[in-house]
């Protein structure tokens, strides 16, 4: 099984054609240089034959204006979903804080929220960790980036996962880094969710969960902690950096791609 990763887009608002003249086809507007490399990035997916796409969210670099982002958000989704190559998106705190999730849910049925899939015997489950320490949902205008947390109700969700037995390993898919990451000897980082350690608990009790995916972090990471390996996937709007995550019957492999 192949599967593209890709993270944090942060996707330049678009601007809609002008409307043609009567009678004429209209004139597409070029794409803007990030755009471009996602789709010469699903271009090499699709004659690769990846199995799908993860996406870790961060679809829109944000304006303000949620109208333009959720515009921005659906015509990106329209085009990936015509290149034939499924994506899972994960929620990332720039979608969460520029549109509202009830629109997210028309770009995609999997942008928002947890949920899980199995595929050739992987269960994947995604988290959302876009609300506030108090459990407030993330939302346009009132949010703050450093304040992520898994409320209680997707944590009962990660342990009822992590209990089936029709899956033999676990991939863990969350826009901000679950692993333990330091500032220095005294504070944990902003990029990492508050209440990681208690997920971290949760994944190690299973003795199932083999990879966390994550993002939010644009330099990029790979770690180990208590058996676990956390990858956190660098931007792609920086240097269109990609992965490719193969799985077989050994394993997990990764490669690091640029286009």
């Amino acid at each position: 099984m192949k599967i593209g990763i890709i993270a944090d887009l942060h996707l330049p608002k678009k601007e809609l054609p002008p409307r043609p003249e009567p009678g004429k086809k209209p004139t597409p507007l070029p794409d803007d240089p990030i755009t471009a490399g996602v789709k010469a990035f699903y271009e090499k997916a699709k004659e690769e034959k990846y199995d799908f796409v993860i996406n870790l969210g961060d679809l829109v670099e944000g304006t303000g204006n949620g109208d333009d982002d959720y515009m921005t958000a659906s015509m990106f989704s329209r085009s990936m979903i015509s290149s034939t190559v499924n994506t899972y998106y994960v929620l990332g705190n720039h979608d969460a804080m520029f549109i509202p999730k009830d629109l997210l849910l028309h770009c995609s049925q999997t942008l928002g929220g947890a949920y899980s899939f199995i595929k050739e015997g992987v269960l994947f489950i995604a988290l959302d960790a876009n609300y506030s320490c108090d459990g407030k949902s993330y939302e346009p205008g009132a949010s703050d980036w450093t304040d992520s947390y898994i409320p209680d109700a997707q944590k009962e969700f990660l342990k009822k996962q992590l209990e089936r037995t029709d899956f033999e390993r676990a991939v863990i898919l969350c826009h901000q880094r679950l692993d333990l990451f330091m500032d220095g000897l005294e504070h944990v980082n902003p990029h990492v969710v508050g209440n990681a350690e208690e997920i971290r608990n949760i994944l190690e009790s299973s003795g199932k969960t083999a990879l966390v995916l994550q993002a939010h972090y644009h330099s990029g990471d790979d770690t180990v902690q208590n058996g676990i390996r956390y990858y956190t996937q660098q931007a792609f709007f920086k240097k269109f950096a990609y992965s490719v995550l193969t799985v077989n019957e050994n394993g997990f492999a990764i490669e690091k791609e640029t286009i």
